[in-house]
């Protein structure tokens, strides 16, 4: 299979797990990423360079708009790139209404190569006249839709009925080969998040409060709430058993998993926000942590059965979770042991490459069946 991927996620060599995986399959793939890019409108500007990275060739792209999503790819260095190369199968990992899955799908229409698009948006939103226009005009041309989770994929179906629609992660992960879980003698829970009002952190607090027996807190991430978070933990009594640990980086965070007997992710949905993925949580699981989740967004099906789902906000429910694995300890290795298991079966980079071209593979070929049956 020759295949071309348009991501601005993969300018991050420590994000290509997926496409290594899908050469070592055997697909001859070329990968678009921006020249220059940051995803944060004041962050540090990450640089691409052409190369081989085991197997996978990277072709930068220059960029007008280096931050965010809503950038313009240079069409001529792309219509080249998908010329040269000629993929059965361009997969555009973009918003259906940015620039770049707009430019994309053109050239490839034009040129006569299939495209999948790929979308992470889970919650209907109003759209600018250009937005809908290029939305439409690129979920029109596509002969496959991949949502990164199951309502994004909905969406994306509604959109266009009748096309092939299939529900992957857009990269996977490499969990430890072994996992070790300490004994602790109190219950260690653990936050991963930003610190704002939808990630419920209060709803926490507020489940910890009731719980019978020794626990502690870790709380991993900064934001605009922190203060105000801060404050409520001093008025429910519970200040002294909470550590803030800040934002931390990717190899500080994959330190904190043996130390943890939960990470809890206690989201609460709004209008125009719900949980679309979570990396830190599927990460502890790979690590074996247990967790539970709310029912927000895509958060049961990232867990499944693999752990436990509460409502919304039902700070009973939570306190009740919490309590059973503070006088279980021994569902808590049972509940890690079934994470895990779930991790190694459907969120591995293998797994993701392997789900990822079976997809290819039914759209190339829905392709070909319907050149045959139009001849």
């Amino acid at each position: 299979m020759r295949a071309v991927i348009l991501s601005h996620t993969y300018i991050d060599p420590a994000a290509r797990g997926k496409l290594r995986a899908l050469a070592g399959l055997g697909c001859s793939l070329s990968v678009a990423v921006p020249a220059r890019w940051s995803a944060a409108a004041r962050g540090p500007l990450l640089q691409a360079s052409w190369g081989n990275d085991a197997g996978v060739r990277i072709v930068p792209i220059p960029v007008k708009g280096e931050r965010g999503e809503a950038g313009e790819w240079k069409a001529k260095d792309l219509h080249r790139l998908l010329s040269d190369f000629r993929p059965e199968i361009l997969q555009i990992e973009a918003e259906p209404w940015t620039p770049a899955a707009a430019t994309a799908s053109a050239r490839a229409h034009r040129l006569g190569i299939p495209t999948a698009i790929f979308s992470w948006e889970s919650v209907n939103r109003p759209y600018t006249f250009l937005e809908r226009w290029r939305r439409n005009r690129t979920l029109g041309r596509a002969r496959g839709l991949i949502g990164g989770n199951r309502l994004a994929a909905g969406l994306l179906s509604k959109a266009r009925p009748g096309v092939p629609v299939t529900v992957i992660p857009q990269t996977g992960l490499m969990p430890p080969l072994e996992t070790r879980r300490p004994e602790h003698a109190e219950l260690a829970i653990g936050f991963v998040g930003r610190l704002v009002p939808e990630k419920g952190l209060d709803s926490l607090f507020r489940a910890c409060v009731k719980l019978h027996g020794r626990w502690s807190l870790s709380v991993v991430g900064s934001g605009p709430a922190q203060e105000h978070l801060e404050v409520l933990a001093e008025r429910l009594g519970i200040a002294s058993r909470i550590t803030w640990l800040g934002a931390l980086p990717p190899e500080s965070l994959r330190q904190i998993w043996p130390t943890l007997d939960c990470l809890v992710v206690p989201s609460r949905s709004t209008s125009h926000w719900v949980e679309t993925y979570h990396p830190a949580l599927v990460e502890a699981m790979g690590h074996g942590v247990p967790v539970i989740g709310t029912d927000s967004g895509a958060l049961p099906d990232i867990i499944g059965n693999a752990a436990l789902v509460v409502p919304e906000d039902d700070v009973a429910a939570l306190t009740g979770v919490l309590q059973h694995l503070t006088d279980t300890p021994r569902d808590r290795i049972r509940y890690g042991h079934e994470a895990r298991l779930r991790v190694l079966a459907e969120y591995v980079d293998d797994a993701v490459a392997r789900r990822t071209l079976e997809f290819w593979r039914k759209v190339v070929a829905g392709r070909s069946e319907t050149g045959a049956g139009g001849a």
